[in-house]
């Protein structure tokens, strides 16, 4: 069994022509698995079929065709190549992850901003009814703005937040404070 030289190293390329097919052609149907997968929802929709086939259909499509894609993908590289390309995707998308520490503005403007989002998004419809009209006019737009600011504060609050986030879906977590 060949190998690839090392798969936690994203840098490293295979060395195995055979092996840098298999690679190129796993990626290119796992790619193909997407392509299908979203272009075939506007033809199901465009489709006489009744409301609630084409949304299983369009189900389907996105949730089931780039998995079964993926695991053809995975069945082509084998198990070093997918551990490659695993290392090659985390590698690049590590630097967009939080920092693990912040400083304490950075944590404030963050934690501001996380509470803001959600009391607002909660209570903001009966505190400030004028804004009803923006609401009701770009709805998606409100809700995209929110989910935004959600996600901007996460990472202002870092990866120790993270931490304290997870732990409220953990039984056992315990809440550990720091002496005064």
């Amino acid at each position: 069994m060949t190998t690839l030289d090392s798969p936690q190293v994203p840098g490293v390329q295979p060395s195995d022509p055979r092996q840098r097919r298999r690679l190129i052609l796993g990626v290119a149907v796992w790619i193909v698995g997407w392509i299908l997968g979203l272009g075939l929802m506007p033809v199901v929709e465009a489709s006489t079929l009744s409301d609630g086939l084409k949304t299983t259909l369009n189900g389907v499509l996105l949730l089931g065709f780039p998995k079964l894609f993926l695991v053809l993908a995975v069945a082509i590289m084998g198990k070093p190549g997918f551990a490659y390309l695993k290392s090659l995707i985390g590698g690049h998308l590590r630097r967009f992850a939080p920092a693990a520490q912040v400083s304490p503005v950075r944590y404030r403007i963050g934690l501001i901003l996380f509470i803001a989002v959600i009391v607002l998004s909660s209570i903001g419809p009966y505190v400030a009814p004028q804004t009803g009209s923006l609401r009701m006019q770009h709805p998606h737009l409100v809700a995209m703005s929110g989910d935004l600011l959600l996600v901007v504060s996460l990472f202002l609050l870092g990866g120790d937040f993270w931490d304290k986030l997870r732990s409220l879906f953990v039984r056992d977590a315990k809440a550990v404070f720091p002496p005064s």
